[in-house]
């Protein structure tokens, strides 16, 4: 069995003039990602699951150390490239195991049937197919927004801006755009994620513009928003 491979994760939450200069002073240094578009820019949406009980979503909440959640994720508005994603959280560790899907099979999960995991033979299909049985998974919000990220080989250093929050719930094809409520406004979340050493130059780089430092996940963040702006959790229990 390969050994995991934990990497730190820090989040801040900047004001979008203040992310627009970090970045300027973060595209000197480090190289933008190669899988962006010409603008450096690319799209993500992901559908989140939870469980019957909002496991995911109260432990974060309480704070728990050692937590999960499985999500879909969609890359690009073309929508070709389909991940299934398990993110595990230890403190400021994060792993993440990923499996490609179809598109058919993505929207399968999402309209609760999850049998077509069996056709698969990788492992992450065997534990949410067993988890979505056993714990009741069922999708419970829709989270879009754009990226702009830059790499750096020492640390295998990543740094991410990522901004145009926006929720909906789940409903109807994933594909589509839908309703989308806005989260943060005129905001952006910076993320920095790198194995164990993290170069002194590009965190002297980083702490140069300061950020409120972010302790909730955009999954919390887009519930949330979609609490006050429906009035209720569509599909949890509140």
């Amino acid at each position: 069995m390969t050994e995991k491979v934990y990497r730190q994760e820090v989040k801040s939450l900047l004001p979008n003039t203040k992310a627009y200069l970090l970045e300027q002073r973060v595209a000197s240094v480090l190289q933008p990602d190669e899988h962006a578009g010409a603008d450096g820019v690319y799209y993500i949406r992901s559908i989140y699951f939870d469980t019957e009980n909002d496991k995911a979503y109260e432990e974060k909440l309480m704070g728990i150390s050692e937590r999960e959640k499985f999500r879909i994720r969609i890359y690009g508005k073309d929508s070709h490239t389909v991940h299934l994603e398990r993110k595990e959280k230890k403190e400021n560790l994060i792993y993440k195991e990923v499996m490609a899907i179809s598109r058919d099979t993505a929207q399968e999960l999402v309209s609760g049937n999850f049998e077509g995991l069996l056709s698969y033979e990788h492992p992450l299909a065997s534990e949410v197919y067993s988890k979505a049985k056993a714990e009741l998974l069922k999708p419970v919000v829709i989270v879009d927004y754009r990226r702009k990220a830059y790499t750096y080989p020492v640390g295998n250093v990543r740094i991410t801006f990522d901004s145009c929050l926006q929720s909906r719930a789940v409903a109807g094809s994933i594909w589509e755009p839908g309703a989308l409520y806005d989260v943060l406004g005129q905001e952006t979340i910076l993320e920095v994620k790198y194995n164990q050493y993290l170069p002194e130059h590009i965190r002297q780089l980083v702490c140069s513009v300061p950020g409120q430092r972010l302790a909730l996940s955009k999954y919390v963040l887009c519930r949330d928003n979609l609490q006050i702006k429906q009035g209720d959790f569509l599909g949890g229990k509140r």
